[in-house]
């Protein structure tokens, strides 16, 4: 169960949102919204997270190994000790058969293991698979949207379509990164939460997107295309040191 409530922390509860290609997974790697050493876990049924050294598609997180399991008592048991353990780790759930229940199940533990005193960080991938509709979301991940704040739990979602999700992401995800975008209606619902144009959303490129920081109009862009590209990350650097 949730422990050690403390109402003064921040919510940082992030959504990411983007067509096939446009670097969903990428952002919440780079965008800045997961800390660099984090207690991190994350429901990742189509290994988007797996490390293979040397091999550029797979790159764990942030270039950093990320543990696979793929059944509950294996990842239940090694997620326990490394909680336990106090030290940074990056640990995935990819069960063999991804459901809905298996997403709620991977919620459950996160809501039973968060500490209001620590901050834990937690990754669902291709969140539209899992959810029954776009209304309110009444299982456990709504408890971890709703009330996990209070408790250092920081939850990420990653989905295409954001008229695919529950209205609950949207509505207790104070940070979204969006980026290019399908189709008009999700152009416009993204552009409605976060008061951008649809002319604002069509000018993305992939790798390009708009991070909303929380409060209507407070939205910035992000380019991290600099992430593959050896010459982009050269500029980037410069920019940055100039």
């Amino acid at each position: 169960m949730a422990i050690n409530k403390d109402n003064s922390l921040k919510a940082l509860h992030c959504c990411y949102t983007a067509g096939t290609g446009g670097g969903k997974s990428v952002a919440v790697q780079y965008a800045g919204t997961v800390p660099a050493n984090p207690c991190l876990a994350i429901f990742d049924p189509y290994g988007d997270y797996e490390f293979h050294r040397g091999d550029p598609k797979n790159r764990g997180f942030a270039g950093k190994k990320v543990h696979h399991f793929e059944t509950r008592v294996k990842f239940a048991n090694q997620f326990a000790k490394a909680w336990r353990s106090g030290l940074p780790f990056r640990i995935a759930y990819m069960p063999k058969e991804p459901t809905r229940k298996e997403m709620l199940w991977f919620c459950e533990l996160m809501w039973r293991a968060c500490d209001g005193n620590r901050r834990l960080d937690m990754v669902i991938e291709e969140l539209a698979r899992w959810t029954d509709s776009n209304a309110k979301e009444t299982g456990r991940l709504g408890e971890c949207l709703t009330g996990g704040r209070k408790f250092g739990l920081v939850v990420h979602t990653v989905f295409q379509r954001s008229t695919e999700v529950s209205k609950t992401i949207l509505s207790q995800s104070p940070f979204k990164i969006i980026g290019v975008q399908e189709s008009r209606s999700d152009a416009e619902r993204m552009g409605k939460e976060c008061d951008l144009t649809l002319a604002d959303i069509k000018s993305l490129e992939p790798l390009t997107y708009f991070k909303a920081t929380g409060g209507l109009g407070n939205v910035e862009k992000l380019d991290l295309r600099h992430i593959f590209d050896k010459s982009r990350a050269k500029t980037a650097k410069n920019t940055k040191t100039a």
